[in-house]
């Protein structure tokens, strides 16, 4: 799906071409990857090999979402857009055949019924929480629409609710969330994400508005970013099997807090620095949670349950990360406007005329917002720690092994 859709989008001949290949890219990843964490609590079931082989994953995972901006920058500077997707194709064929050859089987024994009105009604709530958010700035808070939205996700997410304890197989588990350590991991992953991918959105605004970089030179000043989380998957190897899930977490997030520092702290034109600190901290720290974080969701999980926890674990993943672009994006959006551009005669003084006045205003005013929202997502980042810190248990549980057992409260499930 993946490759065809990317296909598609270099064939593309208009934006509603490229907006319906880019959804049907979206579909894909989404099915892939639950996939690839369901496949490693089969192929380690064993806790040892499985957190290095989480770690490890999470590496490479960030690897690939840092080499997407530097080479698809490359690309669109020197062969145009359709490049970015051709260059999936080959990619995709590649990996088709590596899983034909290598990746075993895995599936449930006796899976039950889709349950389709739990899919349709997290796409509804999310799909009308995230709308509203973004569109909050540009329209008002006090519009109808804006208040329709977020009634309609209230609306969805109460029906989730009742509709989960009903299905006899939910989307969403209800005595998965009964174990403490699964529900801890899931909500400091869920805040994890949502501050990580917003930052990266604000880093990418700011290197190229305030910076004035193209996008290749912005994704090659991300690279840091990658040797930080190397590190940060090194060092939860060696801290995770003796000292726990709670450590690592707890200590991750309070670095993603103060990696935020740098750019909550960042004064105008402070150049390249804040960028930089950011990086290295909160790289580091996101990958020591991280992997500690998601072995502790499959672990959970019984092994004939594996789908059933990725996808849960990948799910929060996103919905933190699509949360995370959108409110702290309209933060950014709405501190910048309520900041405004000074009106008045501008200052006799400037050397370089109006231009160059407005520019200096619009600097200060995007700074404005970019401090808002990076206090914003710190505090999200904190209130990951505080979660690890008080429900993660201070050495790692027992887990499932990947045979047939079932856990407690699950044996009614079919899924």
């Amino acid at each position: 799906m993946c490759g065809t859709a990317s296909a598609g989008g270099g064939l593309a001949s208009g934006t509603g071409q490229v907006v319906v290949a880019r959804l049907a890219m979206s579909c894909g990843a989404a099915l892939l990857m639950p996939s690839t964490f369901s496949l490693i609590t089969v192929v380690f079931p064993d806790p040892s090999p499985r957190r290095r082989a989480v770690a490890v994953w999470t590496f490479v995972a960030g690897l690939g979402a840092l080499a997407g901006p530097v080479i698809g920058g490359l690309l669109v500077e020197h062969y145009g857009w359709r490049a970015g997707f051709w260059i999936n194709v080959p990619v995709v064929v590649v990996a088709l055949v590596a899983t034909g050859r290598w990746v075993p089987e895995s599936r449930h024994p006796r899976p039950g019924p889709p349950d389709r009105a739990g899919i349709g009604a997290v796409t509804c709530g999310l799909g009308a929480l995230v709308w509203s958010i973004i569109q909050g700035p540009v329209r008002g808070w006090t519009d109808p629409a804006i208040g329709a939205g977020f009634t309609l996700a209230a609306l969805a997410f109460d029906f989730l609710l009742r509709w989960e304890k009903r299905h006899p197989a939910p989307l969403l588990p209800p005595p998965l969330f009964a174990d403490r350590r699964f529900t801890a991991a899931v909500a400091a992953l869920a805040w994890m994400f949502f501050a990580l991918f917003g930052s990266l959105f604000l880093l990418t605004l700011y290197l190229q508005t305030q910076l004035h970089h193209t996008p290749a030179q912005t994704g090659l000043r991300l690279l840091p970013l990658a040797a930080a989380l190397g590190a940060g998957a090194g060092a939860s190897l060696l801290i995770a099997p003796r000292w726990g899930d709670r450590l690592p977490v707890a200590t991750g997030m309070v670095l993603v807090a103060s990696g935020f520092g740098f750019l909550a702290l960042a004064p105008p034109a402070s150049g390249y620095g804040p960028a930089l600190g950011y990086q290295l901290v909160a790289g580091f720290g996101a990958v020591l949670a991280a992997a500690p974080a998601t072995e502790a969701v499959l672990g959970a999980v019984p092994g004939e349950r594996a789908g059933t926890g990725a996808a849960i674990n990948d799910l929060v993943c996103e919905v933190g990360g699509a949360l995370g672009i959108a409110i702290l994006g309209s933060l950014l959006a709405a501190h910048h406007t309520q900041a405004g551009t000074p009106q008045g005669p501008l200052p006799p003084s400037t050397p370089a005329g109006p231009s160059a006045a407005l520019t200096d205003a619009s600097s200060v005013t995007f700074m404005y917002g970019l401090h808002a929202a990076s206090w914003a997502a710190a505090a999200a980042a904190l209130s990951a720690a505080l979660i690890a810190a008080l429900w993660l248990p201070r050495h790692a549980g027992p887990t499932h092994p990947a045979g047939p057992a079932r856990a407690p409260g699950l044996e009614s499930e079919t899924r």
